[in-house]
């Protein structure tokens, strides 16, 4: 199975790292919780469904075990102990890369595909 990654998942990072923005505290940190928080309450505001928050949050969870984090999972539901924002930004921001450049590989292959359609049909109606 490959990775799912739904149409909501770009805006529902960017508002995602705008929101964990705004919540880091005078030292510069912020929750891991407060940062699923935010997840939540920016696919709220898009009107999006609970799976596509669900699979939005896998893909932050895969992108984050990329970049190093051991246990993405638990970091989401910590409300005790601080991060820096700067280290939740970079998360968001890698997940907000790598599904740009998983959406525009997808276009490339569907865009491919229909090229290769086209080109099936061109042959079949000159033989």
């Amino acid at each position: 199975m490959g990775n799912i990654v739904p149409n909501s998942a770009p805006q529902i990072l960017e508002l995602t790292l705008d929101k964990v923005r705004l919540r880091a505290n005078a030292n510069g940190e912020c929750f891991g919780g407060e940062m699923m928080d935010a997840v939540r309450d920016a696919a709220a505001g898009l009107r999006v469904d609970r799976l596509e928050v669900l699979l939005t949050r896998t893909d932050l969870v895969q992108t984050m075990e990329s970049v190093g984090e051991n246990y993405p999972a638990e970091v989401f539901q910590d409300y005790e102990n601080p991060m820096q924002v700067s280290k939740a930004l970079r998360y968001l921001n890698e997940a907000i890369n790598w599904t740009a450049r998983l959406k525009a590989s997808e276009q490339r292959i569907r865009d491919g595909e229909n090229d290769t359609a086209v080109c099936s049909t061109a042959e079949k109606s000159t033989n």
